[in-house]
């Protein structure tokens, strides 16, 4: 039977986190029938032989280097499902969980994304992921509480959950390819709301999470270069050009705070990391429009639809 779920996990260098994310997806209590990928992304130590070992019935990719998110279309691209579930390995589901975002997608077809709330692994009293906001600096963020409660929220954006393969294969990724990490999920948020879907947020839906693998692996700054780069393009790509031309002023503003914030802290490498996005979004400015002319093709909502779920009072408070 062709499965209706494909679960895509993506690992780097960590067989054990992988081998208990896929043991605790086959402990899922479930009505729907789902497959497992694993995508290794270049790693240096041995994770796919032993994922491989561990685990006879699931498909394990292997990558020659790391990719970035861009990894995820490896498996996407041999899914036959209609929900694609893409995440990192630094998880373990609850057995309901998948359910509850599936029962949720199925009964709300204007809905391209559902996601889980994510709970601290080792404090299953903190919430580490309890949805997003989005400001219009293209500044974002993550919600550390029960802000929602029980109720299903619609967000701007989210890195994880499940997502309609039809989405995906439309647009022709997940992520953009080039972003690598970071700020791929506001991008991919702003790509749904702009074809006129939603994504939400279901805090029945419960992921105990161990921890953000990615960010350990890269330094700082560079993070910091990815951030700005990728939410600058996602800014340039997504609106239309009256409203870029309104808000590059606060935009750029904002981005000169970040900078001056860093120079008072004397985290000068941090500050030019930030000052060297802005160079390199000049300098590739030719291709950041050719990708823009592909996305505003997708376009269904004026810009007004999308900022409905914008706001302001949360840049300062994080």
């Amino acid at each position: 039977m062709e499965a209706k779920i494909s679960f895509v996990i993506l690992s780097y260098n960590d067989a054990e986190m992988v081998i208990n994310a896929v043991k605790s997806i086959k402990r899922l209590k479930t009505r729907y029938s789902y497959d497992i990928f694993v995508v290794d992304n270049g790693s240096k130590d041995n994770t796919p032989e032993l994922v491989r070992r561990t685990f006879k019935d699931i498909n394990v990719i292997k990558l020659p280097k790391n990719i970035g998110t861009a990894a995820y279309d490896k498996a996407i691209n041999n899914s036959k499902s209609k929900y694609i579930y893409f995440t990192g390995c630094d998880i373990e589901v609850k057995e309901d969980m998948l359910d509850k975002l599936t029962d949720f997608l199925e009964k709300n077809p204007d809905v391209a994304q559902a996601a889980p709330k994510y709970i601290n692994f080792y404090d299953r009293k903190k919430i580490d992921l309890g949805g997003t906001w989005l400001s219009r600096s293209f500044y974002s963020g993550i919600f550390k509480s029960d802000k929602f409660g029980s109720k299903n929220m619609e967000i701007p954006y989210i890195g994880t959950g499940l997502i309609r393969a039809e989405f995906i294969k439309k647009m022709g990724y997940l992520f953009d390819n080039d972003y690598f990490f970071y700020g791929e999920d506001v991008d991919l948020g702003l790509r749904i709301r702009l074809s006129g879907l939603k994504v939400y947020y279901i805090p029945n839906s419960i992921v105990y999470h161990v921890g953000s693998i990615s960010r350990k692996i890269h330094k700082p700054y560079y993070l910091t270069f990815l951030m700005e780069r990728n939410l600058l393009m996602t800014f340039l790509k997504i609106l239309s050009i009256k409203n870029i031309i309104l808000l590059m002023p606060y935009v750029i503003l904002m981005r000169l705070i970040a900078i001056l914030r860093d120079l008072f802290t004397l985290n000068f490498i941090n500050a030019f990391a930030r000052i060297y996005t802005i160079l390199w979004i000049i300098f590739n400015l030719n291709s950041i429009m050719e990708k823009r002319r592909r996305i505003q093709k997708i376009r269904k909502v004026d810009d007004k639809v999308l900022f409905e779920l914008f706001s302001e009072k949360y840049l300062f408070r994080n």
